[in-house]
């Protein structure tokens, strides 16, 4: 077998990876998708695994917005602008969008924002995705 020929699974071989995979951590189906491709599967085949994922709670784009949000801010320290363009990149719904960033507790949100603008500026904060009305609220 040549190095790069890809590895075509079956479909149970490529559910079960697929269920590892969102097991690991939370995915979009957009993710999901793209890493069943990656495996060789079907266009029906993904639908199928898809929705067999859905199904058995793998997936759940609700889930991992609220995922995504907190961790974005929390660990990356990221804005809601920057949050919620990830977000969409990820394909997902605008009642899914606004669900993960309900997650962002405004209190915590404001005093990263405060820690922020004091250690780094205000154009930092900015292009960290926070709301330049809120950045330049902080003095």
């Amino acid at each position: 077998m040549k190095p790069n020929t890809p590895i075509v699974y079956t479909f149970s071989q490529g559910l079960e990876k697929l269920r590892r995979y969102c097991a690991y951590q939370e995915r979009a189906q957009v993710e999901v998708r793209q890493r069943a491709y990656e495996l060789g599967l079907r266009e029906d085949e993904i639908e199928q695994a898809l929705t067999q994922l859905i199904i058995e709670d793998f997936v759940n784009e609700e889930r991992f917005a609220r995922a995504y949000s907190r961790g974005k801010f929390r660990i990356k320290q990221w804005g809601k602008i920057k949050i919620k363009l990830g977000l969409k990149s990820k394909q997902l719904s605008d009642t899914c969008v606004r669900m993960g960033l309900s997650e962002i507790d405004e209190d915590e949100y404001l005093k990263v924002l405060h820690e922020i603008v004091e250690k780094k500026g205000k154009l930092y904060a900015i292009s960290r995705g926070f709301e330049r009305d809120l950045v330049n609220a902080c003095t």
